[in-house]
């Protein structure tokens, strides 16, 4: 076999391979008011979407800033609470904006453990977006 040839049986290959990879979707889900059924909403949109897509199909991402930090309190009411850790378990990313929670007077201590921390939420969405990640405001 020549060299043509095993180039195009390779390009073939690799396209086959590339072809049966599934879709991996990305949904980006912004928490920004003081309000548990917000957060709750968002948490139920992150739920529904692994259903419809499979988790191991879709990376979500719950951004959280302005008054949203709030909902995120470690007090927060126990169904709250629960949904939190599930959802991080599940493979949900829920991010806090730090600035929020400066002019907040909020620290990491004050918060749920599961969550993870962003400088800006605002800017999060930004480079989501700018990545192709789906936005949602639920």
């Amino acid at each position: 076999m020549n060299i043509k040839y095993s180039l195009l049986i390779l390009l073939l290959f690799t396209t086959i391979s590339f072809a049966a990879e599934p879709i991996k979707y990305r949904l980006l889900l912004q928490v920004s008011e003081n309000s548990v059924d917000r957060l709750n909403l968002a948490l139920s949109n992150a739920y529904n979407a692994q259903q419809a897509f499979g988790p191991e199909n879709i990376e979500i991402e719950i951004v959280v800033f302005g008054g949203g930090v709030h909902t995120l309190k470690y007090y927060s009411p126990i169904p709250i609470a629960e949904k939190v850790k599930e959802a991080k378990y599940a493979g949900v990313r829920i991010v806090v904006c730090d600035i929020a929670m400066r002019n907040n007077k909020l620290r990491p201590s004050d918060m749920l453990p599961e969550v993870r921390y962003v400088e800006s939420g605002v800017a999060e969405l930004v480079e989501k977006q700018t990545e192709g990640w789906s936005y949602v405001r639920p």
